[in-house]
């Protein structure tokens, strides 16, 4: 009798544990990393292919958006092709280069690398800002797509660092075809295109020759002037000068890439 009481005591208190443990909540799940983008998509429905430079994703082509990104404090908001001789360098205007002609510098530009020029903004437009703004922070997202920004000089200086050093980033940056003369190698895979440049009184320059990206940066010591990557047609190397805000330049875009994505 005693043997059956113990044996049931046992029963009993085997039962009681296993609905203990069944009664403690499970641990929660660690959250779902997101996958590394493989394009980016603006909000005029332009597609966007990347690349990553280690812990950065950069656009490979040139920005072609219109208006400013549902997160951004400007949403919604159109930017305007510029359409008259003065322009006040606080005033956002974009400017399309892609059938302008310059003899003999344009003349190897077919339409799909002219296509592939994208738009060029002044720096008000790219940043979504104005002269006199003194919030401006580091990273901006201006005219970026939700969740990219305005590359800042640090991404600059990186980006040609991953390109083997200022001295030779220039002819792995740029494009194979396209360029007046001598083209790049484009083994960094950025396959940047000679998209020239617009002056504030909107005149168009330098296609085939050169281009430029903005950064989010003020030239140290200036707030009319911004650091911006600039390479041209006869350099093998890439240079970070300060620009005039007031004339218009191409646009990539960079997103930052930490723990919430897959591989980190």
């Amino acid at each position: 009798m005693k043997n059956h009481a113990f044996f049931f005591g046992v029963v009993i208190m085997l039962v009681f544990a296993c609905l203990s443990v069944s009664c403690r909540k499970p641990p929660p799940e660690p959250p779902k990393k997101k996958p590394i983008p493989t394009s980016v998509t603006d909000i005029d429905g332009n597609i966007y292919k990347v690349k990553r430079f280690e812990n950065k994703l950069w656009m490979t082509e040139n920005l072609r958006v219109t208006r400013y990104d549902t997160e951004s404090p400007l949403s919604g908001d159109s930017i305007a092709e510029a359409g008259k001789q003065s322009i006040d360098i606080q005033e956002p205007y974009l400017k399309d280069v892609r059938n302008f002609v310059e003899s003999p510098f344009t003349d190897n530009l077919t339409d799909e690398i002219r296509n592939s020029f994208g738009l060029l903004y002044n720096w008000s437009a790219a940043a979504g800002t104005t002269l006199n703004n003194t919030t401006i922070v580091n990273k901006i997202q201006g005219i970026c797509p939700n969740g990219w920004h305005l590359p800042t000089s640090d991404d600059l200086d990186n980006l040609c660092t991953i390109s083997g050093g200022k001295e030779v980033a220039g002819k792995k940056l740029k494009s194979q075809k396209g360029w007046y003369m001598t083209s790049g190698t484009d083994e960094s895979g950025m396959n940047c295109y000679p998209a020239g440049l617009a002056t504030g009184n909107w005149v168009v320059s330098m296609v085939g020759q050169q281009t430029m990206f903005w950064s989010s940066k003020n030239q140290l010591g200036s707030i009319t002037k911004a650091e911006v990557l600039r390479l041209f047609f006869n350099q093998d190397k890439a240079d970070i000068v300060g620009i005039n805000k007031i004339q218009a330049n191409s646009v990539r875009c960079v997103m930052d890439l930490d723990s919430t994505f897959l591989g980190f």
